[in-house]
């Protein structure tokens, strides 16, 4: 199973793959990373620590089974 993690940055928000520490997606928000993360999920089976700008983990998604609501 993959892990991940999104994060605020001053330009938006990032999704890293944390065994690698390579950034796989950038977002301008949170929102947008959110809708994004259910495109880029798809067919992997992952966990998604999504951070806040503390940096405490603020939930975890797992995929499959999580879908950004509107």
């Amino acid at each position: 199973m993959d892990s991940f993690q999104a994060h605020p940055t001053p330009m938006g928000w990032e999704l890293t793959e944390l065994k690698s520490g390579q950034t796989v997606l950038r977002t301008l928000t949170k929102d947008e990373m959110l809708n994004e993360l259910d495109h880029f999920m798809a067919g992997r089976t992952a966990t998604v620590e999504v951070l806040n700008r503390s940096g405490a983990v603020e939930e975890t998604r797992p995929y499959p089974g999580s879908h950004h609501q509107l």
